[in-house]
């Protein structure tokens, strides 16, 4: 599992279901150029050990596993099994290479009560609730960094997946402003918006992976003011992405292959709330009660956080005839709202669900990697 000296290769495995328990097992040439010298130019090393140990993030022991194999130790996972929602999972390691020592950060996409953070937007000039998650992660990294880099600047390689990556962009931002660009490689997944920045170009050693067909990737709405720091890489639907899906998971992919349907989701998002005000204070009627869309997200983060209630149940029933139901629609596409309410799965399979999957984004990796 370490390295395969013979065809010099890492070979690093991800999670694409835990029903039944099944991985994908990525090769990745070994490059002594890992992680690379000039962070300013996109590696695609780089780019796959980062896809391959965000995916893993979710399983600690297969984490742990890649981060060995890729000669990392001193590895510490912070918040695994985090209850509160402010904080996010996280894995911290390190290595020696050429008298330099070099810091892995994972960070892991969202876990139970933390769905209500991802709909915190809150009113300053990063997501409020993503920017909480990255204190919480800048405090633990820099308590781990104040041990072990004694009389040296440390390196820093940064990853995670959907909120995960989130923390990740808005983490790499603070480590580039206080150790420098030079020392920080990051490369994020399925990443949400997090800035209202204008200054956001400078950081060119952040990369975000992105799908269009992705919702997750496109909110806050950009006609909020929404951004990510460093570049944007967009992935494509183009060529084998759908076969491959089908090769890595052996089922149909039912998420989006246009990038029309989540458009049309952004503008009605945007006529309901024109803005961060509007969305945490205008109320539409739901049911017998008014909601704002803050508040109908909130019923949403009940779902996905396996809290649902009766009143939530109730709101969702409701809003199928009110003001929100396209936004509901959308939502459930590919899926019948009755099994969503219902479904033991924190996330149930539907077509925003399969276009946000790590699985879809290994199989959309091709064109970016060569």
């Amino acid at each position: 599992m370490i390295i395969d000296s013979s065809k010099k290769e890492w070979l690093l495995r991800w999670p694409i279901s835990d029903s039944p328990r099944q991985t994908a097992l990525q090769r990745i040439p070994s490059d002594h150029g890992f992680p690379p010298g000039n962070s300013c130019f996109f590696s695609p090393t780089a780019c796959s050990v980062a896809a391959a140990l965000s995916m893993s993030a979710d399983d600690e022991k297969l984490l742990r596993d890649n981060l060995s194999a890729l000669g990392y130790g001193d590895i510490l996972t912070v918040a695994y099994h985090n209850t509160e929602r402010d904080k996010v999972g996280m894995c911290i390691a390190s290595r020696i290479r050429e008298n330099r020592l070099q810091i892995a950060v994972v960070l892991r996409g969202t876990s139970g009560d933390e769905w209500y953070s991802n709909f915190e937007v809150g009113y300053s000039a990063e997501h409020s609730g993503f920017a909480k998650a990255a204190d919480f992660a800048e405090l633990q990294l820099g308590d781990y960094v104040f041990t072990r880099a004694i009389g040296t600047q440390p390196e820093f390689f940064v990853t995670g997946y959907s909120r995960g990556g989130a923390v990740a962009n808005i983490l790499a931002k603070r480590l580039c402003d206080r150790y420098g660009l030079e020392r920080v490689c990051a490369y994020t997944f399925a990443a949400p918006s997090t800035t209202l920045s204008r200054r956001t170009n400078r950081y060119n050693c952040i990369y975000n992976l992105v799908r269009q067909e992705d919702l997750f990737t496109r909110v806050p709405p950009e006609g909020w003011g929404y951004t990510k720091y460093g570049k944007n890489i967009p992935l494509s639907n183009a060529g084998e992405m759908t076969a491959r899906y089908r090769q890595l998971t052996g089922e149909d992919y039912i998420g989006f292959t246009r990038q029309n349907a989540v458009d049309d989701f952004i503008g009605a998002l945007y006529d309901l709330a024109p803005n961060v005000n509007a969305y945490y204070r205008r109320r539409r009627p739901v049911g017998d009660r008014k909601l704002s869309l803050y508040e109908f997200m909130t019923a949403v983060a009940h779902m996905l956080s396996q809290n649902m209630d009766d009143d939530a149940a109730d709101i969702f029933l409701s809003a199928m005839m009110s003001d929100y139901a396209d936004l509901l629609n959308f939502l459930s596409s590919g899926a019948d709202l009755n099994d969503l309410i219902t479904s033991v799965s924190a996330i149930p399979r539907c077509s925003v669900a399969d276009s946000h999957s790590p699985a879809a984004y290994m199989a959309s990796l091709d064109r970016v990697l060569g």
